[in-house]
């Protein structure tokens, strides 16, 4: 038995600490020992009940951990090994699945909603979700791949920044700093625009070398000015989308990364009548999963200063309210404390 954050029952809370039991690895699976396990903005939404489930389950998807059991048809050299895992269990027989597009398989399920999570001590995942870490990346270090490897999709797989475009981030939390980076190293003049909650992040995001805009009161569209080639709404809010359709200049781009929990009110017109794209992506594909753990284990990412604490899956209540607060970047647990 382990302790686990669960996630009991539809709508808003229904999330405790229960005692579980990991079933050992079934066929094509593995066990991993989870070393770090982030909370996402998606958890939030679980927890409010804003963000579909299949209760009882365990909560968490950004994991990173250590192989300790194989199943049947599964290679022992997985044993000991340091892995994050893609959050999507696929057929792996449709269509998308064969291209390598198994984020968008038509029956996935996904780790911490539909399956099990990693807000526990041990996790059952299939073992084609699993990507080893590279020698020398810090497991806590890992676990940002697959928040990574989702900016990644939006921005490297079709690409979107050119060199010498003006970038707008709105929402300066973990997603919003590492589609900063990302968006840098594309050779884009990136500002970060945050609210008056954001200061600890604006700091962050300084301590980066971006520029930062903190807004202090109610700021209308109309006050904005209209001159970012392309703005990447990272907060997850319609008053982020509404400034950011403002600010993106005309033939300009807007790439949606944050996720709503709802539905939200814009003017679509202005897509129309300013000719501007709209770009998103959904879940870590492996093959932005494999190039995020390159950038983090080289160090063109810069992990550290977006990681904010490492705690014990007791600690949850305030561990989420502090997540949830802006006065961090990235918590995580490592359900072995």
């Amino acid at each position: 038995m382990a302790e686990a954050i669960v996630k009991t029952r539809t709508g808003a809370g229904g999330v405790e600490i229960r005692d579980v039991t990991t079933p050992p690895p079934g066929p094509g699976q593995v066990r991993v020992e989870v070393a770090a396990a982030g909370i996402c903005g998606t958890d939030l939404h679980i927890l409010d009940g804003e963000w579909p489930t299949t209760p009882p389950v365990v909560m968490g998807h950004e994991l990173s951990g250590t192989v300790v059991d194989c199943g049947p048809g599964v290679s022992t050299d997985w044993l000991g090994a340091g892995v994050v895992a893609e959050v999507l269990i696929t057929d792996g027989t449709c269509g998308y699945c064969l291209r390598g597009q198994r984020n968008m398989c038509p029956n996935r399920r996904a780790i911490g909603r539909q399956a099990d999570g990693a807000f526990t001590r041990f996790v059952v995942v299939p073992e084609v979700n699993l990507h080893r870490v590279p020698e020398g990346l810090d497991l806590v270090e890992a676990a940002l791949a697959e928040p990574l490897a989702c900016v990644l999709g939006a921005l490297m797989d079709r690409p979107v920044v050119a060199p010498g475009d003006r970038i707008l981030i709105t929402g300066p939390g973990t997603i919003g700093l590492l589609a900063a980076q990302v968006a840098r190293m594309a050779g884009g003049q990136v500002t970060v625009l945050g609210t008056a909650k954001d200061r600890y992040r604006l700091a962050v995001a300084e301590q980066l070398g971006f520029a930062t805009l903190g807004l202090t009161a109610q700021v209308e569209p109309s006050d904005v000015e209209e001159r970012y080639d392309v703005v990447i709404e990272c907060a997850g809010a319609a008053a982020a989308i509404n400034l950011g359709l403002a600010a993106c200049a005309k033939s300009g781009t807007l790439v949606q990364l944050g996720i709503f929990g709802k539905s939200v009110q814009t003017d679509m017109d202005q897509f129309c009548l300013k000719n501007i794209a709209f770009v998103t992506s959904f879940a870590a594909a492996p093959r932005t999963l494999e190039r995020a753990l390159v950038l983090l284990s080289s160090g063109q990412i810069a992990a550290d200063p977006i990681i904010t604490n490492v705690s014990a899956l007791r600690d949850w209540p305030e561990v989420f309210a502090h997540s949830r607060g802006g006065d961090g970047l990235k918590y995580m647990f490592d359900p072995r404390l």
